[in-house]
């Protein structure tokens, strides 16, 4: 059972329930259809139907059953929590560990480290929603929603373009431009399940760059990345394509030997809580094998 308490304020006077609930919440034309046939609205105590306005000060309550239980196992693996309350999840995952089961692979993901985390904690969240995925071998933050209502606002912001996501690349080469935007539309590979390319078939994709650092020793440079649009493989496409592929990299080019993935990570996630409109800006630590190819510098993003 997902439920809203939502107290009216100065710009939701006479607007309707059903207004405040799509502007405020994020709710989609056919949630509010589910809500009118089987949820329970309540104004200050009593039921009313969503065309009801609202005066300021009302306390409006709307109780919804999202009737839906996930199909991942639960196990007994202990993520790690950068952020948690009711609302959302907010993790620092490993690399190595896939965000999802696939077929060949059901077990040992994020998502059953989740299931069983709630499980053990007692809360009933019933589905695993990410905001957004990381690949196997991409390190760091993922943010986790802890409903329908919190995900369908976290995934607006994305859509919207109001989450930020900021990732730490190596990449192979002596970076010349100081920051920059790299605009190149992205599809599937021909022939490929699994990997893409710069195509101008391809989806709008867009990433801007900034340089943190150049490493000549190794020639190599650390850019902190931002995403503005989140194509699958996007940063690894764009900067392999860009002539700076990853380093570790080796479906897009980049070199190995210094690290065992591809130089990766996702440092930090901006956002609006789904709940409280706050804005939360979180963080993560590069992990070991990141911090030792850069040579343990600080990391001032």
């Amino acid at each position: 059972m997902s439920t809203i308490r939502h107290t009216a304020g100065k710009d939701d006077h006479n607007r309707t329930i059903a207004g405040v609930l799509k502007e405020r919440y994020s709710m989609s034309r056919s949630l509010l259809r589910r809500i009118k046939r089987g949820g329970n609205t309540f104004l200050n105590g009593d039921p009313v139907f969503l065309n009801e306005r609202l005066k300021e000060g009302d306390t409006l309550i709307v109780e919804m059953d999202i009737g839906r239980q996930s199909q991942i196992d639960p196990e007994d693996i202990s993520p790690d929590i950068i952020y948690e309350d009711d609302s959302l999840l907010v993790l620092n995952k490993p690399p190595g560990m896939l965000v999802h089961p696939v077929r060949r692979e059901r077990s040992g993901t994020l998502a059953n480290a989740i299931m069983g985390y709630w499980q053990k904690s007692g809360k009933d969240h019933g589905v695993f929603r990410p905001v957004f995925r990381i690949d196997r071998d991409t390190s760091g933050l993922v943010v986790v929603s802890g409903n329908h209502l919190a995900h369908l606002s976290l995934a607006r912001q994305i859509e919207y373009k109001t989450m930020e996501r900021i990732y730490v690349a190596v990449v192979g080469g002596l970076v010349s431009s100081q920051q920059g935007i790299i605009e190149q539309p992205i599809a599937r590979k021909p022939g490929s399940i699994v990997e893409r390319e710069v195509s101008p078939s391809g989806s709008q994709a867009v990433t801007h760059y900034r340089v943190i650092k150049r490493m000549p020793q190794i020639n190599a440079s650390v850019l902190e990345v931002k995403l503005e649009t989140g194509r699958t493989h996007q940063i690894r496409v764009h900067m392999s394509h860009w002539g700076h592929p990853l380093l570790g990299d080796s479906l897009y080019g980049g070199r190995g030997g210094s690290i065992a993935r591809q130089a990766l990570h996702s440092y930090r996630a901006a956002f609006s809580h789904p709940l409280t409109g706050a804005r939360m800006d979180l963080c993560c630590p590069l992990p070991r094998d990141m911090k030792e190819l850069v040579g343990g510098f600080f990391l001032s993003l």
